[in-house]
């Protein structure tokens, strides 16, 4: 099974839990810095391309990969109302910097 055809009903108590913890703080840390997740998202995607999937010939699935734990660690680092824009810059430069070398 991929990750992408996890169903809710497949996660534990635990996992549940986990995940809602996350959400909150997720909402928390993007409240208190001041990010707009609807004017961040497009520039996250530049980091992970989205990917398109055909469902049917009328329907396309359009998925991207958010790294949940990097943005809310790069959150937590910025500022109380640093901004859509800062929190773009660092996550960016927070994920360009740990891309593996190659050679």
């Amino acid at each position: 099974m991929h990750a992408d055809e996890i169903r809710e009903d497949d996660l534990t108590p635990e996992q549940h839990a986990e995940i809602e913890g996350l959400m909150l703080e997720w909402d928390a840390e993007l409240g208190r810095v001041g990010v707009d997740m609807d004017v961040a998202r497009p520039k996250l995607r530049e980091i992970a391309p989205q990917v398109e999937r055909e469902v049917s010939e009328t329907e396309t699935d359009v998925l991207f990969t958010l790294d949940v734990s990097g943005i809310i660690h790069t959150l937590r680092s910025l500022p109380d109302g640093a901004g859509t824009e800062r929190f773009v810059a660092a996550y960016n430069s927070r994920s360009t910097s740990q891309e593996p070398s190659t050679g």
